[in-house]
């Protein structure tokens, strides 16, 4: 059973949104959001793990070890749309981070991220790794049942779900064989507008 963390380094609100695989719609879900909520002025962040083999500083073609260059801090400029980070600006983010570590070094950026994150007044985060070191005041997982596959790593943190977003209808089965409780879920096919009773829960009070 993953241990859930008892609260985050951040001044202000976060939102991690994490999914079941990848294509599932985590961006789409975090732009409508953005685009729905600007008055709470979001930095919105992407983070990446990658191979080992991969460098997340010098890219594949380093032959850095294990240990070294766990992980890079990138600020986005581009408001073209055309990169997952670029479309969080182009919907109102005022800043938007990509953050890439190795694999199951995610842990490695904490430090630099939470130091980089704190004039910020509300974050939204997409990825899976990061509820399992930081609590969020809302942790939203996107389910499609029309997709065959289901990530270990989104199976693992599915007990610290707060709500589902739905992109087809789910059976309800998958929460309560995960918890034990019913968790609020929201029918939202991509190019659908963010429903309101999920507008609310995302800007409540915290």
């Amino acid at each position: 059973m993953i241990r859930r963390p008892d609260g985050h380094p951040l001044s202000g609100r976060l939102i991690v949104v994490g999914g079941q695989c990848r294509k599932v719609g985590k961006t789409a879900l975090i732009v409508d959001i953005i685009h729905a909520t600007p008055d709470l002025h979001w930095t919105a962040v992407k983070i990446t793990p990658h191979a080992e083999s991969h460098c997340p500083v010098n890219g594949p073609d380093c032959r850095c070890g294990p240990t070294e260059h766990a992980f890079s801090i990138l600020k986005e400029v581009d408001h073209s749309g055309r990169t997952g980070t670029s479309r969080y600006l182009l919907a109102g983010a005022q800043t938007s981070l990509w953050v890439q570590t190795k694999d199951d070094r995610v842990e490695d950026v904490l430090g630099p991220l939470a130091e980089t994150l704190k004039q910020s007044e509300n974050v939204i985060v997409e990825s899976d790794a990061l509820v399992k070191f930081w609590r969020p005041e809302l942790f939203l997982m996107v389910l499609d049942s029309r997709m065959a596959n289901f990530k270990s790593s989104a199976r693992e943190v599915l007990p610290l779900v707060n709500a589902f977003v739905l992109r087809s209808p789910y059976p309800e089965a998958l929460d309560a064989s995960t918890s034990g409780e019913r968790r609020p879920s929201f029918l939202q096919p991509i190019g659908q507008a963010l429903p309101l009773e999920l507008q609310e829960l995302i800007i409540a009070p915290i």
